[in-house]
């Protein structure tokens, strides 16, 4: 048996509060060197929101209460601000939902990839620019050279994400968080931004925290993944793991939610019944409560914790000796 890799980055107790609510409620994760961790759920789990928390850029409306955010040795959530800016794409990087609204629209896309780079380096600008034009080249970008004169609105969608990957990627960070780095593109550019992101674990090494509710994304990329209700993890498992047995209920009617080519013509989609309750809606028990065949008055009273289910498995759900039955009803 090989020895475990120490993780590279650690998420511990998370806990983030907007109005009084925790919207994210002691979430904890790890992330190997060089593996992929995603985190899928509804809108409004909180998964963006622990994505901007491991680089200090929450929202003024949340606040972290609790939790640690480490990497390797480092706690993240204890740095100041001018600490975050030194760490902030030298050693962990975000590629927000929409390119389009983080560049720069005046800017050439060459200048805004240099000036990543010199923010961390202390290099000329013309060796910012070379650099700049090796990072497209890396992200499969073709004419880097007339590329890097050219400003974001005259790219498609798919290139201005590759820029933002170029921009994320040209200091070397160990961690690169995506927050759904494949929003609004069709599925052959889809394709090829995941491509680009499987070749930098591959060939660089980077772990990357994929935020996504496209299960498709998660089977193709991921290597780990924790499901989010409500702002709680609910399960946690391989990516083999959690598709061929979730143990969850949520999961189980996540994953049999997935539109599928084998179904009859013109038969009804299945869905979850019910929708994610509000933060002001939060009860004692199980968040899942309202919506889970499950449920019983144990799931109302009390949250439960995370039990193993076996190597890197681990579910919150009190009744989980009836999963094989849940698997089932969500078929």
């Amino acid at each position: 048996m090989g020895i475990q890799a120490k993780p590279l980055l650690t998420v511990d107790n998370l806990t983030i509060e907007i109005a009084g609510a925790k919207v994210v409620d002691g979430v904890s994760f790890t992330v190997s060197p060089g593996k992929v961790m995603a985190l899928v759920g509804e809108s409004g789990c909180g998964k963006s929101l622990t994505s901007y928390a491991m680089l200090g850029l929450l929202p003024p409306a949340a606040r972290r209460v609790n939790g640690r955010i480490l990497l390797e040795e480092t706690d993240l959530a204890s740095l100041s601000e001018r600490q975050l800016r030194k760490a902030r794409g030298k050693d962990i990087s975000i590629i927000f939902q929409e390119p389009s609204a983080s560049l720069d629209p005046l800017t050439t896309v060459g200048s805004q990839i240099a000036a990543a780079f010199r923010a961390h380096q202390n290099v000329s600008k013309s060796q910012a620019l070379a650099k700049a034009r090796e990072m497209l080249v890396d992200v499969g970008i073709p004419d880097p050279d007339r590329r890097l004169h050219q400003y974001p609105f005259e790219l498609s969608g798919g290139m201005c994400q590759r820029i933002m990957i170029a921009i994320a990627l040209i200091c070397g960070p160990r961690v690169l968080v995506a927050d759904e780095p494949t929003t609004a593109l069709d599925v052959t550019i889809q394709a090829q931004i995941l491509d680009v992101m499987k070749k930098l674990v591959a060939e660089r090494g980077t772990s990357i925290v994929l935020i996504t509710h496209d299960m498709g994304v998660v089977a193709d990329i991921a290597d780990e993944v924790a499901v989010m209700y409500a702002g709680r993890i609910a399960e946690i498992a391989p990516v083999h793991a959690l598709f061929n047995a979730p143990a969850h209920p949520y999961t189980a009617l996540l994953l049999a939610s997935v539109p599928k080519l084998d179904v009859a013509p013109k038969a009804d989609l299945a869905t979850i019944e019910g929708s994610v309750p509000t933060p002001n809606e939060f009860g004692l028990g199980c968040r899942f409560v309202g919506r889970c065949p499950l449920a019983s008055d144990k799931c109302r009273a009390e949250p439960p914790p995370l039990f193993e289910q076996g190597t890197g498995h681990f579910s919150a759900c009190w009744h989980i000796d009836r999963m094989t039955e849940m698997r089932e009803v969500a078929a």
